[in-house]
């Protein structure tokens, strides 16, 4: 199937759609410089980022579709609910706009804003295979924190998708091994699931410089939430600056609106302000340069159904970053490197004590970065969406 020109259709609908710019870009750049014909379905309020990343990829010609009421992100459980409803009643729009059928269509999650599309599809006729991909198994709502509600909603359309994936879906694409065996024992048909990767633009970041001003001493890069363990890293910092009092700690990012709130109040009722500097979410070469005027970069996820495989992390140690996460048992499927320092669950102080180390000690610093640029080389997106392409031929 690899080697025929095909037509290919990548849905990402979600407002999650910021986060994961990379995984679209890096798979659908890579099939259409190929020679396949590729459409990507999005959210209006994508477009452009989306445009642009493409154009840094020598613009390769693809076909964008976006949905009426989907230029907004939404920003509480409310508005979230309304906005995916809004985007699976208008999603049928796909058909009108193409009279033509896909030999692959791919489901960048297993929610229904991103899998509608492709019922329909398969309903009449316009869809041959379907590809879902699940980056992640979402947790019962009681191991996470956030609304309750929506917590409910994602872990039900998580479950019931998996279960359609089993009759409708030729192939499931995971990037974990623990995700596999977590999405066999929920029900899901082992046979139909391919291991995947994620992967990094290598070539971009090898040729980006650090920016000259505005360096920090530490960096995190990911979703605001608790889940994420963004307390921990204002409890943390509030330790690094008892020893080292003009330390800088840059956040990039986004999150809920009362979440980023009171992310901001904690910092400044810590007296944090002046060391906590929050950059909002950076897109494409910009970041880069970001994590590459940086020292350390801090990832204290702590729901471990929560991760994966970390794009974030993996850009770090790309741009030469040691980096200090909790040691949740899913990385260790993948970080195969001490360049990554892991640390006991919820251990703020000896994630502070780690900190402080590495930033005193620039030689071991920078070996372990030299150690982290080698080991991410491994990920480069054109290798892992080629393989993507002959693991679905197979």
């Amino acid at each position: 199937m690899a080697n025929k020109q095909l037509k290919i259709l990548y849905i990402n609908l979600g407002d999650n759609a910021p986060y994961t710019y990379d995984k679209i870009v890096g798979r659908v750049s890579t099939w259409a410089n190929k020679g396949h014909e590729v459409t990507i379905l999005i959210a209006e309020l994508s477009r452009k980022l989306i445009e642009k990343e493409l154009t840094n990829r020598g613009n390769p010609e693809i076909r964008i579709i976006t949905l009426p009421f989907s230029n907004k992100i939404a920003n509480s459980p409310s508005s979230i609910i309304v906005t995916y409803m809004l985007r699976i009643l208008f999603s049928p729009k796909i058909l009108l706009e193409n009279n033509e059928t896909f030999d692959l269509c791919f489901s960048n999650s297993a929610f229904l804003v991103d899998a509608v599309p492709v019922f329909w599809l398969k309903l009449f006729g316009k869809c041959k295979d379907w590809i879902l991909i699940m980056d992640s198994v979402v947790p019962r709502p009681k191991d996470r924190s956030g609304s309750l509600i929506i917590n409910a909603i994602t872990y039900i359309e998580s479950m019931l998708i998996g279960k359609l994936a089993n009759y409708l879906a030729s192939s499931i694409f995971t990037v974990n091994p623990e995700l596999k065996s977590e999405m066999v024992k929920r029900g899901i048909d082992q046979n139909k699931i391919l291991l995947s990767q994620n992967g990094l633009f290598i070539k971009d970041i090898i040729s980006t410089n650090a920016l000259i001003q505005n360096n920090y001493d530490a960096i995190y890069m990911g979703r605001i939430s608790a889940n994420k363990g963004i307390e921990d890293l204002i409890i943390t910092w509030k330790e690094v600056v008892k020893t080292i009092p003009d330390a800088k700690l840059a956040i990039m990012g986004r999150g809920l609106d009362k979440e980023v709130t009171t992310f901001k109040k904690k910092s400044k009722d810590l007296d944090l302000e002046n060391n906590i500097i929050f950059l909002d979410f950076t897109p494409g070469v910009k970041k880069y340069q970001i994590l590459k005027s940086s020292k350390v970069f801090l990832y204290l996820s702590k729901v471990n159904a929560d991760e994966s495989w970390g794009i974030s992390l993996m850009e770090a140690l790309a741009c030469g970053l040691p980096a200090i996460s909790y040691n949740l048992p899913i990385y260790k499927h993948i970080y195969h490197t001490n360049s990554l320092v892991m640390i006991p669950k919820n251990e703020t102080g000896q994630v502070a004590q780690c900190i402080v180390e590495l930033l005193k000690d620039e030689k071991t610093r920078k070996s372990l970065g030299n150690k982290a640029k080698r080991f991410a080389k491994n990920f480069d997106w054109q290798k892992i969406a080629s393989n993507d392409l002959n693991l679905v031929s197979k």
